[in-house]
């Protein structure tokens, strides 16, 4: 096995378009594959994991028609460059289509199935679908921008995905766990925080990416995102830590038996 993994880098290492199309692919997957170890309690089914991670690329081709409609309608409405412009872009147009529409892929899959029992498990199956669509972004930012922009992508944009991802997928645990209890008010109410929450990160996090010619912003911007890195990691290892079922699969033991006493009322035979 160890010889394979050798052989498999060296030819990487040596084929500069295998060098490119692993940087592009490799963040991704490997960010999903590590959330996924941290599920320790009932891991996932992989036909699961893999089924939301390809559902992300659904997302992200959704998410670009919303964001294409969402412009247009911008455009036709506000100046471009006005900050009104600049916050309805990247909080509501950028921001919270690309998350809806991983949510939607999420709630669609998982929602209804049984296999979502414990705690850790919104959190994966978020992070499955974000990692597909941060994937093919990376594709189509290669294609458009070259491997310098994937670099950058491959520190900075795919872990923040991630990121948007981890707070998503607490939410959406949440929200499961109060439909299961019966409170489907604040099991609604969660999971518009699955969705509105992790758009707010978005957006920011994109507003600030957009004006980094400043140093001031940019240095607003590597706070945040170090920020954002470090509370979402300590996020994902608490929920980790503290991962349970929604409902106890162990039955509870039986009442004892408590053997039958005569009726008192009853005639005594003479």
């Amino acid at each position: 096995m160890d010889i394979a993994l050798r052989l498999v880098f060296e030819l990487i290492y040596n084929v500069p378009m295998l060098r490119v199309l692993a940087i592009t692919v490799a963040p991704a997957i490997g960010l999903l594959l590590y959330v996924r170890k941290k599920d320790q309690l009932e891991p996932e089914p992989r036909g699961l994991v893999w089924s939301l991670f390809f559902m992300g690329f659904g997302s992200a081709a959704m998410s670009f028609v919303l964001e294409l409609i969402g412009m247009l309608a911008l455009s036709n409405v506000f100046r471009e460059k006005s900050l009104v412009f600049e916050l309805a872009r990247w909080f509501i147009v950028v921001g919270l289509s690309e998350e809806f529409s991983k949510y939607l892929m999420v709630r669609l899959r998982t929602w209804k199935n049984r296999i979502f029992d414990c705690l850790f498990d919104g959190l994966v199956y978020a992070v499955a679908v974000s990692a597909g669509f941060a994937l093919l972004e990376n594709v189509i930012y290669l294609f458009g921008y070259g491997v310098g922009a994937v670099l950058l992508r491959a520190v900075v944009s795919v872990p923040a995905h991630i990121c948007f991802a981890v707070i998503m997928g607490t939410w959406y645990s949440a929200a499961k766990n109060c439909q299961l209890m019966g409170d489907e008010k604040k099991s609604a109410r969660f999971r518009r925080l699955a969705v509105f929450i992790p758009a707010v990160a978005h957006g920011l996090f994109d507003l600030l990416a957009s004006h980094t010619g400043s140093g001031l912003v940019l240095a607003l911007f590597i706070v945040y995102v170090i920020a954002m890195f470090i509370v979402s990691f300590r996020l994902m290892k608490k929920m980790s830590e503290n991962d349970r079922y929604f409902i106890d699969p162990v039955p509870a033991a039986p009442a004892e038996t408590v053997p039958a006493q005569p009726n008192e009322q009853e005639e005594k035979p003479v």
